[in-house]
């Protein structure tokens, strides 16, 4: 039951990559992909992204509790978690992460070639 319990945790946590990588597409098209120019309002949003996170996470984890009758809080069930999602943070995020960073800057400079296209020299 115990390994069963390890796998069901860590398939909970490669879920929980997945709603972090949704959310980090939402905080790159809002906010941009440079954290250096980040204004106020860009960091309160990635400070509520993180959060979410957080929340969306603990339910999940809570629901796959209950849905599968864990009895007991287990620490081997958290590090399972947490694997799941740092596998998935080290794999599949890269290659999200990665497109994230061509369409965003694909379409930065549209704008800028736009923008340089309407005005008179």
């Amino acid at each position: 039951m115990a390994l069963f319990i390890f796998i069901t945790c860590t398939c909970c946590g490669v879920i929980s990559g997945i709603v972090y990588d949704i959310l980090y597409v939402a905080r790159c098209a809002v906010c941009g992909i440079t954290k250096e120019v980040y204004t106020v309002k860009d960091k309160i949003f990635t400070a509520a992204c993180d959060i979410l996170y957080c929340l969306i996470f603990a339910a999940g984890f809570v629901f796959t509790s209950v849905m599968f009758d864990f009895d007991e809080l287990r620490l081997y069930m958290l590090i399972a978690c947490f694997l799941g999602a740092l596998l998935y943070l080290k794999s599949f995020h890269v290659i999200v992460a990665f497109s994230v960073k061509k369409v965003y800057n694909r379409v930065i400079s549209r704008k800028g070639k736009k923008l340089n296209d309407g005005r008179k020299a």
